[in-house]
C-alpha cells in the first residue's frame, strides 16, 4: 500500500503549520490537501490545494476522493466532528487515518480524569479501533509541544525574566514532550512507503526530550550563563481551582490541568520508561535537551 495523497484537517493553529511544512517537503513526495469549512477564510499556500466541504457527509465524501490518507489536527472543540469524517473517508476509500491526538496518553484512564475533555479523543480512537476492518489508524502522542511550551511559558519558565515557576512536588517527575517540528516530521514518516505497514492501527509515541523541571531549569541556568529566579508553587493546590473552574464551564484552568495531568506518573507521560519510543521505527534523529533550548532563545 503505498500513500501518496494526503489531506490535512487543521492546518491552522499551533501545529497545523507544522504538520503541513513537514509533509511538502518530506521526501516522499506527497501530494498535499487542505480540508477547510466553506466558511473559513483559510488560504492554502502555493502547491497546496484547498479542499472545501460544509460537512454533510455527501460533500466530505466528495471532497476526499482520491485521498489515501487524512491527517486531522482539528480544534478541541470539534474532536467529535472526526467520526462524520471518518466514516465518509471510509465511504471514499480511505487507507489510513491519523486523529487529532497530539499530546498526552489519554488511553491512559487517570489522564482522561485529570482532564476530562480528553475523553473525547479516547472515543475517536475507539471508534477507529472498531473500523480498522475498513480503514487503518494511527495515533501519535507526544506530550506537550516543547519548544512552544518554552516560548510561551507554559512548561513554567519565562524566558524574558529569567524566572522559573517550579512544581516542588513534582520538579523531578520525567516527562516526554516532542517540538513542533518533530510532530511534523513524525506524521511525515509515519505514512512513509517503508514505514507505513509498521504504523497502521498502532499508537505511536514520539519524543524530542524525556525531562524534567528540574533539568529544563539547570539547562536553562547552563546555556543563558544566568541564575534563574525560582518560584515554588503548589500545583495541587492550583489544579484544585482549575478543576472547580472546569465544574462551572470555566475553561481557564485547562493549562493547569494538562500540566498536571503530565506531572502525574500514573498518566504514564514518561514514554523511555516502558520503552516504548517509537523514534527508531519513524527515523527521527535523535534530539538534545539544550539544543532546543538554544532555539527558542
Amino acid at each position: 500500500m503505498s500513500i501518496r495523497n494526503v489531506v490535512l484537517i487543521g492546518a491552522g493553529g499551533n501545529l497545523g503549520p507544522a504538520i503541513l511544512n513537514a509533509l511538502v517537503t518530506s521526501p516522499h513526495g506527497y501530494t498535499v490537501s487542505v480540508l477547510s469549512r466553506e466558511s473559513s477564510s483559510y488560504q492554502a499556500p502555493a502547491g497546496v490545494k484547498l479542499l472545501k466541504t460544509d460537512y454533510s457527509h455527501d460533500s466530505l465524501v466528495h471532497a476526499l476522493q482520491g485521498q489515501d490518507a487524512v491527517v486531522s489536527a482539528i480544534a478541541g472543540h470539534a474532536l467529535l466532528d472526526q467520526i462524520k469524517v471518518i466514516d465518509a473517508a471510509i465511504a471514499a476509500g480511505v487507507k489510513r487515518f491519523i486523529p487529532s491526538e497530539f499530546g498526552s496518553n489519554t488511553s491512559n484512564a487517570v489522564a482522561r480524569q485529570r482532564f476530562p475533555p480528553w475523553s473525547q479523543k479516547d472515543q475517536v480512537r475507539k471508534y477507529l479501533e472498531s473500523k480498522q476492518d475498513q480503514i487503518e489508524w494511527t495515533v501519535i502522542y507526544n506530550g506537550f509541544f516543547f519548544d512552544w511550551a518554552l516560548k510561551v511559558g507554559f512548561a513554567g519558565f519565562s524566558i524574558p525574566e529569567h524566572k522559573a515557576t517550579i512544581y516542588t512536588k513534582y520538579k523531578d517527575v520525567t516527562f516526554s514532550a516532542t517540538t513542533l517540528d518533530t510532530v511534523g516530521r513524525a506524521v511525515a514518516q509515519t505514512l512513509a512507503p517503508a514505514i507505513a505497514p509498521k504504523t497502521a492501527n498502532k499508537i505511536l509515541r514520539v519524543r524530542s526530550v524525556t525531562t524534567s523541571q528540574s533539568a529544563i531549569l539547570a539547562a536553562f541556568e547552563d546555556v543563558t550563563g544566568k541564575k534563574w529566579t525560582i518560584d515554588e508553587v503548589d500545583l495541587d493546590a492550583e489544579v484544585k481551582e482549575a478543576e472547580e473552574r472546569l465544574q462551572q464551564g470555566d475553561f481557564s484552568g485547562a493549562g493547569k490541568l494538562i500540566y498536571g495531568a503530565n506531572l502525574d506518573e500514573r498518566t504514564e507521560n514518561d514514554w523511555d520508561r516502558k520503552g516504548e519510543v517509537s523514534n527508531a521505527v519513524l527515523e527521527l534523529p535523535d534530539e538534545d535537551l539544550k539544543t532546543i533550548i538554544k532555539s527558542v532563545l
